[in-house]
């Protein structure tokens, strides 16, 4: 009986598990840490080509997404910003699709790992897709295409509120509502400005709470100005939520220098290990069958057939992913520029680093309950294929069992790894430093300090023009 249930299951499992194993060691891990040495000596150029290498090899097959993704940061951070919408517009299209494949492929990953599927993205960095395809537009003087980079933006985040319920805690972008309300602004439409500005002023008290990143400074004396070109209305609803009252103006022959420092890396996803008792594992296989799809099912079935045969005193390895912090020296950034009537900042508005994490710890939980399943559904269809060997074998069945368990637990071990994949070359924090200058041309000083406010570096760009009543973008980026 054993045997006739087992022989068509041996050559699926031996191969789902060579998969896996294969899926694994496609891992982006190597390429991403050459990336991050680029990086540091702060070779773009080389970052870029290594990816353009890679396209094919680490970047192929389920791991497309992070070839746009690496591809269109560099080349934002690059100065290329119409080469790197070109990346991101693929990123999007491709973070649609996969992910919705991937609510009807629970399946292939449940008998083998996620390399199984396409990697569609974290929440988090979908929504940055969106703003810093925005940031491009804008510095490309496409107005309206960044709008609707910023239209968009809204759109994804009401989805996720929609999608993730109470789930997660990443269900608003404080930093991207902030942009959207610039370039809202920017272009005259100050009802959406209005409306940007208060939706960034709840996510800021949100970002507070589990990010420590508090409320920027300029954030309320923005918004009063919008405010005062719609009417006391508005300045009513800005009172309501704790404004003061004052506008920060930009007098008639100035505009403003907006400094984004992206600085150091976002943490990279490791795994870590654990045993579990099997008669504990088991109870997540009958907690998930209840919500599983067809094929899940056929194998949670295939395995049952031989939990009878499982020893109290069996246990199982799961791996689970975690991330881990990249160091980096750098902490802020000291503007030197002559004639600016006022500098506000620098100020933390988007700490990526700590929303990765906390969005990983929201989903703690199910990537647990599904993790331990599935190697518990492994482990007792490994059962099945040690006994079907024993029975098959003869007078030499016992060795044949022996050997089917050696082959067993290597294949097992080598296929159960934890998703590391990620969006390398995201920075770690975002810093934000406001300047009101007069309109014109302007050299801009930066001394980068640490935390003890000893200098790392110094850069310097010249002729950096600031539009008469508008805004200028000025991107830079720190690994060190």
């Amino acid at each position: 009986m054993i045997r006739r249930k087992f022989s068509n299951l041996l050559p699926r499992l031996a191969l789902s598990l060579v998969l896996s194993a294969l899926l694994g060691c496609a891992s982006t891990w190597r390429v991403q840490l050459e990336l991050q040495q680029q990086m540091v000596l702060g070779d773009y150029p080389m970052a870029i080509q290594l990816v353009e290498d890679e396209k094919e090899k680490s970047f192929g097959g389920k791991n497309r997404l992070l070839y746009y993704l690496e591809r269109a940061m560099l080349l934002h951070v690059d100065g290329q910003y119409a080469e790197s919408n070109v990346a991101f517009e693929e990123a999007k299209r491709l973070g649609r699709e996969f992910y919705t494949e991937s609510l009807s492929a629970q399946g292939l990953s449940l008998m083998t790992n996620d390399y199984s599927l396409d990697y569609a993205g974290e929440n988090f960095e979908r929504t940055l897709i969106h703003l810093f395809a925005a940031i491009n537009y804008s510095q490309l003087g496409d107005s309206d295409a960044a709008l609707v980079e910023t239209r968009q933006i809204g759109e994804y985040l009401r989805k996720l509120q929609i999608d993730t319920t109470n789930e997660n805690i990443y269900q608003e972008d404080a930093f991207a509502r902030y942009v959207a309300a610039m370039l809202y602004e920017a272009s005259g439409e100050y009802d959406s400005a209005l409306v940007s500005y208060k939706k960034a002023i709840d996510a800021y008290g949100v970002y507070g709470t589990q990010f420590s990143v508090p409320q920027p400074a300029s954030l309320f004396g923005n918004a009063e100005r919008v405010a005062g070109q719609l009417g006391s209305w508005a300045q009513e609803d800005l009172a309501g939520l704790g404004s003061g009252g004052i506008a920060r103006e930009i007098l008639s022959g100035s505009g403003e220098l907006v400094i984004l420092h992206y600085n150091g890396l976002a943490p990279i996803k490791d795994q870590t290990r654990i045993t579990i008792p099997f008669s504990e594992a088991w109870i997540f296989v009958l907690a998930l069958q209840a919500g599983a799809d067809a094929e899940a099912n056929a194998q949670i079935g295939q395995a049952t057939a031989f939990v009878g045969a499982i020893k109290g005193v069996d246990v199982v390895s799961v791996a689970f992913p975690r991330y881990v912090d990249r160091p980096y020296t750098i902490a802020t950034v000291e503007p030197r520029i002559a004639n600016a009537a006022q500098i506000l900042g620098p100020e933390l508005v988007e700490d990526i680093g700590a929303i990765a994490e906390k969005d990983l710890e929201d989903r703690k939980t199910r990537i647990y309950a599904k993790s331990v399943a599935r190697a518990a559904i492994k482990y007792a269809i490994q059962k099945g294929a040690q006994m079907a060997a024993e029975q098959a074998g003869g007078d030499s069945g016992a060795l044949l069992s022996i050997g089917t368990q050696i082959v067993g637990n290597i294949a097992r071990y080598a296929s159960e790894q934890a998703d590391k994949r990620v969006w390398s070359t995201l920075p770690d924090k975002i810093m934000m430093t406001s300047v009101i200058l007069p309109a014109g041309t302007h050299d801009v000083d930066l001394d980068f300090m640490t935390a003890q406010s000893v200098l790392v570096e110094s850069r310097s760009f010249s002729q950096v023009t600031v539009p008469d009543g508008g805004r200028r973008f000025l991107i830079v980026r720190t690994v060190k």
